[in-house]
């Protein structure tokens, strides 16, 4: 019998008593679903203890989440969670855990030990001894050599090695070197002191899949693994152009877990895609998950997850399957509705919870924007007050968030229209035209065309008011609506002007998500240089070099030291003088809402609030 199957056995005799959904596997310590049960009974699957590596990670309270958030239940096996379809932020396995998104909290997950040097230069990472994919295949340190050295650091597949892999974690840092120690451990090396490597690993843009992937299932796509003659053949029979895109096709990023190209595709997170109706997104328990509650059931608890409907592309109908009970779990960053979901909730048979984003909200504009009368304007210091001096927050708080969102602190959060006209006549955008509206400092006509989602929300809903607020001081303005998609396409190739985005503020993640320096949002020139080291986009000018040098300085430091406490607020009084976008409300809240038939549902104030991607909710059985 392996060593973790003679773990926990006291509390797993008394969780048998408590616990009757639960399967006790013969001769072992931890219980199983019944539908995994079935399918050990019938030969076609290992037994749980052989699943589980030797120290399953144990999901606890106090470990995703505060106590004060939920104390979670020991829940009962079973059912299959109909949500209306979400993107996959609240889906992805991370590498470490932390407490409601804190960088500073990390705990075990995938990796279940770390250590470094005393410069922070070497990080020294232990994987669960027995941890497995989906498929059953072995999961090691072998799987962590091939992404690193066969896929990030090929540059058939990857043109540049991705900055949190740098020295620093800054573009013009070494690439880390790799040391395979045994079968579980591994050293990541920095030629420098980078402090901030181990909480860059767990951002919300960091997937375990970025770094560990299943070596045995995607080498027969790599040239240098595997047949090239098969290889040939594939690329010739799927019309694709070389090697290169037949592997990246059967390759799946942190972000795509539940896309259709995942089905198949060896994971280790609670849930894996399935074959099921082409509008649906269908996941099932992945039987080698690597948790274990408090009492020794695998989890998660809950059969599978059914995403029936994609309410981002009809809202009205998501709306209505709600309101007729027929959902279990839904989320709508827009408060638009909320007095329509509490009114239905009795008939609804669901519960209402906002929650306050810890991304808060920003009007912006392209400050790399190719055009001259533009520049003139947005890149003087006195129109980018002038516009956040115009914004009334307040307003907005009152009628779009119906009183749920905080004022910007990262930003004046003034609205005084004279000092905003005042700037504005200072800097010599005194002529107008014959409309009234402010000409620029050298005559030429000055307009904002804003750029928003054509399906209305949270991201759209404020740009009226905001040309509104501009009116009022004189500054032409002015919105339209287009596919999401093509908007991400416009900012990136800089032919936007203006949107409406969310940011981090007023807890920036540096070293994880470091969204206040130029990016593809608000200044995609400035951004690719800097993410080149100078070989694409355009060089900035002197004042966001200050901003790179605070950056760069503040990473240098661990996270919540006094030093990058020090650094953190002299960012934030750059971000607060210098307004290179305007955050206009902070942590606006997000309606969540929860079957009463679900248990272990947060009460507290919970980011995104698929909290553990459902794996420790439950349905009732008194339900």
């Amino acid at each position: 019998m392996k060593s973790a199957c003679r773990k926990l056995v006291l509390l797993v005799i008394v969780s048998t008593m408590i616990f009757g959904s639960g399967v006790l596997a013969q001769d072992c310590m931890y219980n199983e679903a019944p539908m995994l049960a079935e399918m050990v009974a019938a030969g076609d699957l290992p037994g749980v203890c052989d699943r589980l590596p030797e120290n399953p990670l144990v999901l606890s309270s106090g470990v995703l989440l505060p106590e004060s958030f939920v104390v979670p239940e020991i829940g009962e096996y079973g059912g299959e969670l109909i949500m209306t379809w979400q993107n996959n932020v609240a889906m992805k396995e991370t590498l470490f855990n932390t407490q409601n998104r804190d960088d500073n909290t990390l705990s075990p997950n995938i990796i279940e030990e770390f250590s470094y040097n005393d410069d922070a230069s070497v990080y020294t990472f232990k994987l669960r001894a027995g941890h497995k994919w989906s498929d059953g295949a072995p999961m090691t340190s072998e799987d962590v050599r091939f992404a690193y050295e066969d896929v990030i650091s090929n540059e058939a597949l990857r043109p540049s090695i991705v900055t949190y892999l740098k020295t620093g974690g800054v573009p013009s840092g070494s690439p880390a070197t790799l040391e395979i120690v045994d079968e579980t451990t591994f050293r990541f090396a920095f030629d420098g002191p980078y402090p901030g490597f181990a909480s860059s690993l767990v951002s919300l843009g960091t997937g375990y899949l970025d770094i560990i992937k299943p070596m045995h299932f995607l080498a027969p796509f790599h040239i240098d693994y595997g047949d090239a003659d098969e290889i040939a053949a594939m690329v010739e029979e799927g019309g694709l152009a070389d090697w290169t895109e037949l592997f990246n096709g059967k390759d799946v990023s942190g972000w795509s877990e539940n896309n259709l190209e995942a089905i198949g595709f060896p994971q280790l997170g609670a849930w894996v895609r399935v074959d099921g109706p082409e509008e649906e997104v269908v996941t099932r328990r992945n039987p080698y998950y690597f948790a274990v509650d408090a009492a020794g059931n695998q989890l998660p608890y809950l059969d599978g997850r059914n995403a029936v409907i994609n309410q981002w592309a009809n809202m009205e109908a998501a709306e209505l399957m709600l309101f007729a009970g027929e959902v279990d779990y839904f989320w709508q960053v827009s408060l638009g509705n909320i007095p329509l979901y509490i009114e239905n909730a009795e008939a609804g048979n669901y519960a209402v919870y906002i929650y306050p984003n810890k991304d808060s909200r920003m009007f912006f504009l392209n400050l790399t924007f190719a055009d001259e009368a533009w520049r003139e304007v947005t890149w003087d210091q006195r129109f980018r007050q002038a516009v956040q001096l115009a914004i009334d927050s307040q307003d907005l708080i009152d009628t779009l968030y119906f009183g749920q969102a905080h004022l910007p602190t990262i930003a004046p959060a003034d609205y005084d229209v004279d000092a905003a006209n005042a700037l504005l006549d200072e800097m010599g955008m005194t002529e107008r035209d014959a409309d009234g509206y402010r000409l620029s400092p050298s005559g030429q006509a000055f307009e904002i065309l804003i750029e928003v989602s054509a399906g209305g929300g949270e991201y759209s809903d404020p740009a009226t008011f905001i040309v509104g607020y501009l009116a009022d001081v004189g500054i032409k303005a002015d919105f339209r609506g287009i596919d999401g998609a093509l908007i991400g396409e416009r900012r990136r190739s800089n032919e936007a002007q203006a949107g409406i985005n969310w940011n981090t503020a007023p807890l920036f993640a540096a070293h994880t998500y470091p969204d206040y320096i130029p990016n593809a949002v608000w200044a995609p020139l400035w951004g690719a240089w800097y993410d080149t080291d100078g070989e694409q986009g355009e060089a900035p000018p002197d004042w966001i070099m200050g901003l790179y040098a605070i950056h760069e300085d503040l990473v240098s430091h661990p996270p919540g030291s006094e030093g990058f406490i020090s650094a953190s607020a002299t960012r934030d009084a750059w971000l607060y003088e210098n307004l290179p976008f305007f955050t206009y409300v902070e942590n606006p809240g997000l309606v969540h809402v929860w079957s009463n038939c679900i248990g272990n549902a947060p009460d507290g104030p919970y980011h995104h609030g698929s909290w553990s991607s459902h794996k420790l909710v439950y349905f009732k059985s008194d339900c």
